[in-house]
């Protein structure tokens, strides 16, 4: 099913230790968002060897988002998309653009254990959750969002686990892709 998208720009940070371009995680995140692209979006989207630089990442896209609202983009126009590590970015980035109405998707929902610092109450935007019933490494986010905050959250019961956000094909894509759409064009 294909969305008319109210959202024109996706920032897609995807998930932790990408090796270098032949990994075969660079590959799926890499088809991934080309799937994004052909949903409608114009996708932001670059590969990260270096998970040390998450918190940097953060602030870049935190840094370009401001930019595009600067240049007289409408927030709801703007979506951050991230899964796992790139869920982490996305929060923090979120919490540095603090806008209620960019879109903020976050692919596997909140992590369990933190290992990147999240000050959970400076988290803004409409803030969608996917999360996996069957992942041991993400869970819910409800009751860490500041109050107030526009939060829906989607749970899927997939056997395979965490990583049913990384798998590239499309049984796999579209367990999770059209929430996003959904949730990026406003409904």
């Amino acid at each position: 099913m294909s969305h008319t998208l109210r959202t024109s720009i996706l920032f897609y940070i995807h998930g932790c230790c990408v090796k270098g371009p032949g990994d075969p995680k660079a590959g799926a995140y890499e088809t991934i968002a080309k799937e994004l692209k052909r949903s409608g979006f114009n996708v932001a989207f670059e590969l990260r060897y270096d998970d040390s630089s998450a918190r940097a990442q953060a602030e870049k896209v935190a840094d370009q988002v401001k930019s595009l609202l600067a240049n007289g983009t409408a927030p709801e126009n703007i979506t951050v998309a991230g899964y796992s590590l790139g869920s982490r970015i996305t929060l923090v980035a979120s919490g540095l653009i603090a806008n209620p109405k960019v879109n903020i998707v976050l692919i596997a929902g909140c992590p369990i254990k933190e290992t990147l610092p999240i000050d959970y109450s400076r988290v803004k935007g409409r803030v969608l959750s996917i999360r996996n019933a069957r992942d041991d490494v993400f869970t819910s986010c409800d009751g860490r969002l500041p109050e107030g905050t526009t939060y829906r959250e989607v749970v899927l019961n997939s056997d395979a686990g965490h990583a049913v956000f990384r798998l590239a094909d499309e049984k796999y894509l579209n367990l999770w892709k059209e929430s996003l759409v959904a949730w990026s064009k406003g409904d």
